[in-house]
């Protein structure tokens, strides 16, 4: 179970906002109902539990899930990681919730967090230049 205020709790909650976020522009005539997770369960998303459309909410548990079980320490951003975990078609999906809600992040509230994510990634990919 996701303890509310870890880094794998953190990264959880991020994908499910970016994923309300990418439900409310692509799916805008959705009836949206509140997210019924473990996530939820545990608080780890405050107050305001996301509402996003039955195909939104199926991946963001799927996403939920799989952070939940990573077995990396530290957990790595999944795009980085070396151990695919998503299904192909979930992988996709997390793709295009990340292209979409990933540039918006710099005008929110998520600011530090988007700058933090773009700085490790360049580091990440620094040292695999060095390393190779």
């Amino acid at each position: 179970m996701l303890e509310k205020g870890s880094k794998k709790a953190r990264d959880a909650e991020l994908v499910v906002r970016f994923t309300e976020w990418y439900c409310a522009a692509h799916h805008p005539d959705a009836q949206r109902s509140a997210l019924e997770s473990s996530g939820a369960q545990a608080g780890i998303y405050g107050a305001r539990i996301p509402r996003l459309c039955a195909d939104c909410a199926g991946f963001a548990r799927y996403a939920e899930r799989r952070t939940e079980l990573c077995r990396q320490e530290p957990k790595p951003f999944c795009a980085v990681c070396k151990v695919k975990c998503y299904k192909p078609d979930m992988s996709a999906y997390s793709r295009k919730v990340m292209r979409y809600s990933g540039p918006r992040s710099i005008f929110s509230r998520y600011f530090p967090r988007a700058l933090g994510h773009a700085y490790a990634t360049l580091r990440y990919h620094r040292n695999l230049r060095k390393s190779a």
